[in-house]
């Protein structure tokens, strides 16, 4: 008989779950939730207004519904904040240059007369360096991206810490996580959905074993 497929998280589910994750983290490096779930950083990375961001962490539904009013939200913070090194803003032509698109359409897109073309999300996304969907994704999906980005560099600063530790426990030598690199999937493991991380963690149970197994003496006592 064929399992069932588990349905994937909602949107709200997996943000609550990354949100959990990234508090947890901060407080086992002695930082406060208020600091790791700082709302204008977030907002700031994600492009997802800041009063927006406030009601996403507290778990209350939020957000612009219309993906074009999100798209141009997203391209006035970027206008905004992506500066050039005198730390002046780039002009619409200096962005039709480097994008690609006439300089009329930037113009109608930043002033939200132009409803934009998938083509124009694209060449819009690589001018300002942001990742695919950007300019468009829904406000907890660009929030969980950017808590994702948060989760990851606290769990590197994690492992910087507790990784020496745990190996300088050992006798004589690296911890056995340490010396086949299994400390560092785990701890990736956390960026994973969660059936993707429940598969990665059985599997480690079981390559434990099997490695625990091997090194028991045989029958006359002999080492392996």
């Amino acid at each position: 008989m064929t399992e069932p497929t588990a349905l994937p998280p909602t949107a709200a589910a997996r943000l609550a779950s990354v949100i959990e994750r990234v508090a947890e983290l901060g407080a086992k490096l002695g930082r406060g939730r208020d600091e790791v779930l700082d709302p204008g950083p977030l907002s700031h990375a994600s492009g997802v207004p800041l009063d927006v961001v406030r009601e996403l962490l507290a778990g209350r539904e939020a957000g612009e519904p219309d993906i074009h009013e999100r798209f141009r939200q997203r391209l006035d913070l970027l206008h905004s904040t992506y500066l050039k090194e005198n730390g002046r803003k780039y002009s619409h032509g200096e962005i039709a240059r480097a994008s690609g698109i006439s300089r009329q359409q930037v113009q109608a897109l930043l002033g939200g007369d132009r409803r934009p073309t998938m083509d124009h999300c694209a060449r819009l996304e690589r001018f300002f360096q942001r990742p695919a969907g950007f300019l468009q994704s829904e406000d907890a999906d660009a929030l969980h991206c950017a808590l994702t980005a948060v989760e990851k560099t606290l769990l590197h600063e994690y492992s910087e810490r507790n990784v020496p530790a745990a190996a300088a426990d050992g006798a004589g030598g690296p911890s056995l996580y340490a010396r086949h690199g299994v400390d560092g999937i785990a701890l990736r493991a956390a960026l994973l959905p969660d059936q993707g991380r429940t598969k990665l963690l059985q599997w480690l149970d079981n390559y434990m074993d099997e490695y625990a197994s091997e090194q028991k003496p045989d029958a006359a006592g002999n080492p392996p």
